[in-house]
């Protein structure tokens, strides 16, 4: 008998030291959570040179924390949002706006002042949602998401891509 308790006394030990079982992931906020949040603290400006048009969000007095910018020669956008993630690799930026969420394939560079950014055609459907007048949107990327107030200086740099 007393082999017997040490045994089952040796398994009920091994059982409590073991790692728990793995739960599900938890899940992405929904968007009305997401556009529920306080936006970040912060300003646009607007900014025009040379076929170079873009709307940027951040503290005055520092880097963008997300930028809007359209190459009016060849009509394409890029969204960039200051986020590092190591190594440099591709990965989703989304925006979730009044109307719904909209994907971006996007790559994360981490030379200089690390960002994410996506490249994307300018008459893309999915630019339409940032470019409509809302209160805020979001930008969510690996995990992380910040929300911001919406500017009409993102429809101005935008009209020179998407219309």
């Amino acid at each position: 008998m007393p082999l017997r308790r040490s045994i089952a006394a040796f398994a009920l030990l091994l059982a409590a030291c073991a790692p728990p079982a793995p739960s599900e992931a938890p899940a992405p906020p929904s968007e009305n959570s997401a556009l529920s949040a306080e936006p970040q603290p912060g300003q646009w400006s607007f900014n025009a040179d040379a076929g170079t048009i873009s709307a940027g969000f951040g503290a005055p007095e520092s880097e963008y924390l997300f930028l809007v910018i359209c190459n009016a020669p060849t009509g394409r956008a890029t969204l960039s949002y200051e986020r590092e993630l190591y190594p440099d690799q591709d990965t989703t930026l989304t925006l979730v706006t009044a109307s719904g969420s909209q994907d971006f394939a996007a790559r994360s560079f981490n030379e200089g002042l690390p960002s994410v950014s996506a490249e994307v055609e300018g008459g893309d459907a999915r630019l339409a949602a940032l470019a409509a007048s809302q209160e805020r949107f979001a930008v969510t990327v690996a995990g992380e998401t910040s929300v911001l107030p919406w500017d009409g200086s993102i429809a101005e740099a935008l009209s020179s891509c998407v219309g």
